[in-house]
C-alpha cells in the first residue's frame, strides 16, 4: 500500500512542475494534506518535500527577474535616502518599519525592478561584481549578526561611487535606516558579495 502511495505522490509532483508558479504554494499545500490523510506514517516525509517544493518555486520565480533595467543610480539612492531613519522591524516593507531585504526590496521596486523578500533570494539577482568595481546602486551581501550562520543574511545598497571607500545604507537591526562603511570592522568580517542589478 504505501508503495503505491509513493507512486502517486511521486506523479503528482511531476504534474505539479508544469502548473503556473502562482498556483504551486497552493499544489504544494495540498499535496502534504493529501499525504497526511493517506498514510500517517508519510506525514513528516512529505511535509518536508511540499515545503522544498516551495521554496524551489519562490527561488525560481526571483531568479527569473529582468537585470537589465536603465535607472539612474543618483534616483535610486535619493529615494533611498528618503528613508532615512525609519526604524527596523523584522518582515517590515513599509514607513513604519523596514527589514533589511524588505528596504532595499521596495527601493528597487519604485524603479520597476522587484526583488524577492530575503536577502538570500535578492543575493541570486543580477550580476556578481568584484570589489573593487562596487559602484553606486550596487547590492551588498553579509553574513546575519549570527556569526554561526554561514549563509547570507542582510543587504544593503550602495551609494559611494566606484573607486572611492565603499559606503552603504540599510535598514540595520539596531539603528534602522541608516549609511555605514564596508570596513567598518564589523561589516568587513562578514561581507560575502555585490551584485549589480542597474546598469
Amino acid at each position: 500500500m504505501k508503495v503505491t502511495i509513493r507512486y502517486i505522490i511521486l506523479i503528482i509532483c511531476i504534474l505539479l512542475a508544469s502548473i503556473p508558479s502562482w498556483a504551486q504554494k497552493d499544489s504544494a499545500i495540498q499535496l502534504y494534506l493529501l499525504s497526511k490523510k493517506v498514510d500517517s506514517g508519510l506525514v513528516q516525509t512529505k511535509k518536508i518535500e511540499a515545503i522544498q517544493l516551495y521554496k524551489l518555486n519562490k527561488i525560481n520565480d526571483s531568479t527569473s527577474v529582468q537585470t537589465n533595467k536603465k535607472v539612474n543610480p543618483d534616483s535610486l539612492i535619493s529615494y533611498a535616502f528618503s528613508f532615512s531613519g525609519k526604524r527596523y522591524k523584522r518582515g517590515g516593507t513599509t514607513v513604519n518599519g523596514f527589514d533589511c531585504s524588505g528596504f532595499t526590496m521596495v527601493v528597487f521596486r519604485q524603479f520597476g525592478i522587484k526583488l524577492p523578500h530575503t536577502s538570500a533570494g535578492q543575493s541570486f539577482i543580477g550580476v556578481e561584481v568584484p570589489k573593487k568595481q562596487i559602484s553606486k546602486g550596487d547590492l551588498l551581501f553579509f553574513r546575519g549578526a549570527n556569526s554561526k550562520r554561514k549563509g547570507i543574511g542582510h543587504v544593503g545598497i550602495v551609494i559611494s561611487n566606484k573607486g572611492d571607500p565603499v559606503q552603504f545604507i540599510h535598514s540595520s537591526s539596531s539603528a534602522g535606516v541608516r549609511v555605514d562603511r564596508l570596513e567598518a570592522e564589523y561589516y568587513k568580517k562578514r561581507f560575502m558579495k555585490a551584485t549589480r542589478v542597474i546598469f
